[in-house]
């Protein structure tokens, strides 16, 4: 196989798919260097409770090409880069949002999770690409690359990927948040909650009670009247000196 021809030609086809996004580092054989970069394509699965326009970044890869002087018989080497940027048509209120947001936090001092979260700002893809890049030579095996002009193959995989990859994990933080937000949702309804009533909580509650209104005091005291002989029996027991009580009635 004659190696220098194959990766000229290569060069040639991947220059004529990405005119604008293709830039040569160097065509010196067997230095043969190049780099492609790419805007990726991101849509929520339909199932998502935000649609494309929720999404106010936008990502690129740089794809850098080494082609080893034995390609394509040998798998290249690529390294990725992730870039983002805001998009033209939308403005960076964050600064305006932390001044003019108040931040609401629970009784642990935890910030309250927002239920207007935009979660699929929040996806990047640095931690990932590092996986396509380990990726790169199981890849070209399995789809059977090795031996062919495999780069554009490669290419169009790492895209795909990535997108795929924002899918999963912008579903991941939904339910997440939403997991979140129902903790926060129980963690309010407690409170409206009233305890549950056992004969041992009512009596716990009941002395208590006493202690706290004086009642013991007030009773011990008219039980010392009645036995001084200043009581009848009739009003011993309409006061409930005799054990009888019940306290909703004091």
């Amino acid at each position: 196989m004659d190696y220098k021809d194959e990766q000229s030609q290569e060069l040639e086809v991947l220059e004529s798919i990405y005119p604008d996004e293709f830039a040569v580092q160097s065509d010196e054989y067997p230095k043969v260097q190049f780099s492609v970069s790419l805007p990726l394509d991101l849509v929520p699965l339909e199932s998502s409770s935000f649609t494309q326009d929720s999404i106010n970044m936008e990502h690129h890869l740089v794809l850098n090409f080494k082609l080893p002087e034995t390609y394509p018989e040998t798998v290249p080497e690529i390294t990725i880069e992730c870039e983002q940027e805001r998009k033209a048509n939308v403005h960076d209120d964050s600064e305006d949002s932390e001044e003019d947001e108040e931040v609401e936090y629970d009784e642990h001092g935890n910030p309250v999770e927002s239920k207007l979260a935009n979660l699929p700002d929040q996806v990047q893809f640095d931690e990932y690409v590092k996986v396509l890049e380990s990726q790169v030579e199981s890849q070209a095996s399995e789809d059977m690359l090795i031996g062919m002009q495999m780069c554009f193959a490669l290419v169009s995989w790492i895209k795909e990927s990535c997108e795929h990859h924002f899918q999963e994990r912008l579903a991941e933080l939904e339910r997440e948040h939403e997991r979140k937000l129902l903790d926060r949702e129980a963690e309010e309804q407690k409170k409206f909650r009233g305890t549950k009533v056992t004969s041992e909580s009512y009596l716990e509650w009941r002395a208590k009670f006493r202690e706290e209104t004086g009642l013991n005091e007030r009773d011990a005291a008219r039980k010392v009247e009645a036995h001084s002989g200043r009581l009848t029996g009739r009003q011993i027991f309409e006061q409930g000196l005799d054990g009888s009580e019940d306290v909703e009635e004091e």
